[in-house]
């Protein structure tokens, strides 16, 4: 259930001390397991189905957690970009919310220097980013200037991010739970009929939805909608991802790292970086600046250490840039509040030209 948005940084200690190690476990394992049944988790985290159920909902109610589902971003025909926003500093919340509002624009950062907010923007082709950089932005009140780096090609990206709080012998346990099979590949995702749309949107305000919650939503027999869900989940086209509210994880800053890096040294750069469990995001850019990190950190000292080993990780090559973010209001399509909790509202941002096909069907 959506409730208002609040702009302001409110950590709520009572909220804060809802959190236990059993929250954390069933967080971590719905990371892995994001849609297995309460009954398959429960002997793995020595609890009970009912238990379970309670504890999610708790946890979804305030914010603190939730499962979205999109495109996978490394797989889709479409165009990412970063796009850096200055704007003037008395139009800075009406533009933000403007920009939420939009279901090009992804993700919604704001950065402490160097730009007022980062956007992630999500379009079916260059085309489409033509328009909404030279076209769309530049009429909204208060937008300055825009910077734009388009992602040509994911390395990691925040579905692989984990709390790390599960014993080896869980996590085994967990992964031997059967999911649906793929029959899209990392090069080639399955088509997506067009009338399949409507449930892959209903993952993305709730990846956790059954047939019967899906159906009542869009207004489809339940039945209809079990036998799409299958062949939606069976595609290997959507990507699902548990997320948690940053500040009540052990890592409650995020910096994002402009590199530049020679080709002959990106593939051993990002063999290093996948090793660290704090990394978030890792793309090489179209542009001098062609390389860009971005970690969730305990602390400055934190921050400044992984700063140093991505230096000594780079003998050839260099950081151009750091931006220290100081809050998210949208990420993957879910606004959030000031202090990085779930508002519930959702903009969906699944129905790009990827998906549409004129075979299949329902």
């Amino acid at each position: 259930m959506p409730v208002p948005l609040d702009d302001h940084l409110v950590l709520d200690t009572t909220v804060h001390e809802m959190l236990d190690d059993a929250d954390f476990m069933l967080i971590h394992a719905l990371q892995l397991r994001p849609r297995a049944s309460w009954s398959a988790l429960a002997p793995i985290l020595n609890s009970t189905p009912v238990t379970l159920a309670r504890r999610w909902e708790r946890l979804s109610a305030a914010g603190l957690a939730w499962i979205t589902a999109y495109p996978h971003l490394e797989m889709s025909e479409s165009v990412t970009a970063l796009v850096e926003v200055d704007c003037a500093q008395s139009r800075l919340n009406d533009l933000w919310r403007r920009l939420a509002a939009d279901p090009r624009i992804v993700t919604i950062e704001h950065a402490a220097r160097g730009r007022d907010l980062i956007l992630t923007v999500r379009v079916p082709s260059l085309e489409d980013l033509s328009v909404l950089l030279l076209d769309d932005l530049p009429g909204l009140p208060g937008l300055q200037s825009t910077r734009a780096h388009i992602a040509a090609q994911f390395h990691a990206e925040a579905s692989s991010w984990r709390l790390d709080v599960l014993e080896p012998s869980q996590i085994a346990a967990l992964q031997a739970i059967e999911r649906p099979r793929g029959t899209g590949t990392a090069h080639q995702p399955a088509a997506i009929p067009s009338s399949w749309w409507p449930i892959a949107e209903a993952l993305a305000r709730d990846g956790r939805a059954s047939a019967a919650e899906i159906g009542a939503s869009i207004g489809r027999p339940a039945s209809t909608v079990r036998r799409q869900l299958g062949g939606l989940l069976r595609s290997g086209t959507l990507v699902f991802r548990c997320e948690i509210a940053q500040l009540w994880s052990r890592w409650p800053i995020t910096a994002t790292w402009w590199c530049r890096v020679p080709a002959v040294e990106r593939d051993g750069l990002v063999a290093e970086l996948r090793r660290d469990p704090r990394l978030r995001l890792c793309l090489s850019l179209t542009g001098p600046t062609n390389f860009l990190v971005t970690m969730w950190n305990a602390s400055l000292k934190d921050l400044m250490r992984t700063q140093e080993r991505i230096e000594r990780l780079l003998p050839a090559g260099e950081i151009v840039d750091t931006a220290v973010l100081l809050r998210t209001r949208k990420r993957l399509g879910w606004l959030l509040h000031g202090d990085g909790r779930a508002t519930g509202e959702v903009v969906p941002f699944v129905a790009d030209n990827e998906w549409r096909s004129e075979q299949g069907g329902s």
